[in-house]
C-alpha cells in the first residue's frame, strides 16, 4: 500500500558548475567577505512511498541498499551509558547474525532525534550526541566515499591497507523508540532506481573538520519504501556504500518524510540511529567499538 508525502530534493544550479555545493554548520566568521552558510536551494515533491513490511524479506541490502530486520526490547534508552554498554552492542551481535559477510562492526556514531526537538540547524552540538537533533526532511546519502576512506585512516592509521584490501560497507541502523511512528516516519530509496547523476557531492563544513555527503535530485523513477507505524522492535537497516562492485544495489538515500494525512495528535517521532562500517574480516584495531 503505497501513500503520499513530501521530501525536499536538492534543487540544481549552474552554480555548482563553478563552485562545490556546501553548508556550515558553525558561525562564520565576522570579517569574512562571504558571509553564507549555504548555497544550496531546495525543491519539495510528492512521493508515493510504498510498505514493505509484508514484502520485507525481498528487499535486502545487496539487492536494494535496504532492509528489516527486528531488534526487540529497547524501547526508550534514557541515558549514554545505556546506549553505549546495552544497546550498541545488540546492535553489533544483530548485524553479525543477521547480515552476510561480516567480520567486523566499527561503530563510530550514534544519533537521537526527536520531532519535537528545540534544537536548530544554526544551534547544533555535533560534540554532544545525546542532544536531539530533528528529523531530516532532505533525501540525501550521509557519507562520500571520500570521507569514508578518512574515517578509516583516522580510526585505523595502522590498518588502513589490511582494511582496503576487504569489503568495506558503511551501515546505518535506524529504530523509533518509545512508540510506533506516527509522524516524520523514515523513508529510504531503493538503490537501483538512483542514478549516479541524482547525487550530488556536498561538503558539510563543521568545527575542525569537513566532510563530503551526498545530496539528491529528484527524479520520477525512483522507489521509496518506509514501515508505516514502525514499531520500536523493527530496526531500519540502509547502507551509504558498498566496496562490492558484484552487488546490486550499493547505496539506498533516505529521509524522513512529510505525511499528508498525520494525525493531529500524532505522538511526536523519537528514534535513534547508530552508524557503522562493516568490514567482512575480523580483526582487533584501535578504533573497533
Amino acid at each position: 500500500m503505497a501513500e503520499a508525502a513530501s521530501i525536499q530534493f536538492l534543487k540544481w544550479s549552474s552554480l555548482y558548475e563553478s563552485e562545490r555545493p556546501f553548508q556550515i554548520f558553525m558561525d562564520v566568521l565576522p570579517d569574512a567577505q562571504d558571509r553564507r552558510k549555504t548555497n544550496l536551494a531546495w525543491d519539495e515533491k510528492d512521493v508515493l512511498v510504498e510498505d514493505f513490511r509484508d514484502r520485507a524479506d525481498n528487499f535486502q541490502l545487496d539487492t536494494h541498499g535496504f532492509t528489516m530486520r527486528l531488534l526487540p526490547g529497547f524501547t526508550e534508552l534514557p541515558d549514554k551509558n545505556m546506549i553505549q554498554t546495552e544497546y550498541i552492542p545488540a546492535v553489533k551481535r544483530m548485524l553479525k547474525e543477521s547480515l552476510q559477510d561480516v567480520g567486523t562492526v566499527f561503530v563510530f556514531d550514534w544519533r537521537v532525534r526527536s520531532s519535537r526537538s528545540e534544537t536548530t540547524a544554526g544551534k547544533i552540538n555535533f560534540s554532544d550526541q545525546t542532544q536531539p537533533l530533528l528529523p531530516s526532511n532532505y533525501a540525501h546519502i550521509d557519507a562520500c566515499p571520500i570521507s569514508i576512506l578518512q574515517r578509516i585512516q583516522n580510526s585505523f592509521p595502522q590498518d588502513v591497507s589490511k582494511i582496503l584490501r576487504q569489503r568495506i560497507r558503511a551501515v546505518n541502523v535506524w529504530k523509533p523508540l518509545c512508540h510506533p511512528v506516527e509522524e516524520w516516519a523514515l523513508a529510504v530509496c531503493d538503490g537501483t532506481t538512483v542514478k549516479p547523476d541524482d547525487l550530488v557531492e556536498t561538503d558539510s563544513i563543521r568545527q575542525g573538520s569537513i566532510s563530503t555527503n551526498y545530496y539528491v535530485k529528484h527524479d520520477e523513477g525512483q522507489k521509496w519504501y518506509f514501515l508505516k507505524k514502525q514499531t520500536p522492535d523493527e530496526a531500519l537497516i540502509f547502507k551509504h556504500f558498498d566496496s562490492e562492485p558484484a552487488v546490486e544495489a550499493h547505496y539506498a538515500v533516505h529521509s524522513s518524510i512529510r505525511h499528508h494525512h498525520a494525525p493531529e495528535n500524532a505522538k511526536p517521532r523519537k528514534s535513534i540511529e547508530v552508524r557503522t562500517l562493516i568490514f567482512s574480516e575480523s580483526f582487533e584495531g584501535s578504533g573497533v567499538y
